[in-house]
């Protein structure tokens, strides 16, 4: 993966964090309420991979991550993982524990970043495919969500049931797009 639109491309739709990847299903269940919500925490995470590639760019030549990641390079994303998780915190003001724990599909994205060896200017293309899969995966089960609601559906799947069996349609549609 060389070409940024290819890497772009790539990220949001076959290699989704939250569909492919199963990164980040707690903020899918938390986040989905309503349409807005969704898409204030889509954005804010876009914000923060964004902002946490940046880092890793800027501090990669200080812990070398060639052949394989070695233990500097998982201290190193946890360093920039607890950079950026203040960033995360301030879309809400609540001071509860789960608003304190950064998103999986953060960590998730720099430890995949770390792997396949993107450097440079293809961290910000993955940073940014990555989020635009996540934001826009939210949105849609913001959107289905709601529709789901009005559709009669057993007692027995109604709410979180009925949402992850759906999240796994949609992660099945999308395994379509590998190439």
């Amino acid at each position: 993966m060389t070409n940024g639109l290819e890497i772009l491309a790539q990220t949001v739709v076959s290699g989704n964090l939250v569909l492919v990847h199963g990164l980040g299903l707690y903020a899918l269940i938390r986040h989905t309420t309503n349409v807005k919500e969704a898409a204030k925490a889509g954005v804010t995470l876009l914000t923060a991979m964004l902002l946490g590639s940046v880092l890793l760019w800027l501090l990669g030549p200080i812990i070398p991550v060639a052949p394989a990641p070695q233990l500097g390079f998982y201290l190193l994303v946890g360093l920039v993982a607890g950079f950026t998780a203040p960033h995360i915190l301030k879309q809400g003001q609540v001071s509860s524990l789960e608003r304190r724990a950064v998103d999986s599909a953060l960590v998730g994205l720099l430890l995949l970043m770390g792997r396949s060896g993107a450097a440079g200017v293809q961290n910000l293309w993955f940073a940014l495919g990555a989020g635009l899969g996540y934001l826009i995966v939210l949105v849609v089960m913001a959107t289905i969500r709601k529709r789901l609601e009005l559709a009669p559906i057993p007692k027995a799947l109604q709410g979180v049931p009925i949402l992850l069996i759906t999240v796994g349609l949609l992660a099945i549609a999308l395994l379509g797009f590998r190439f």
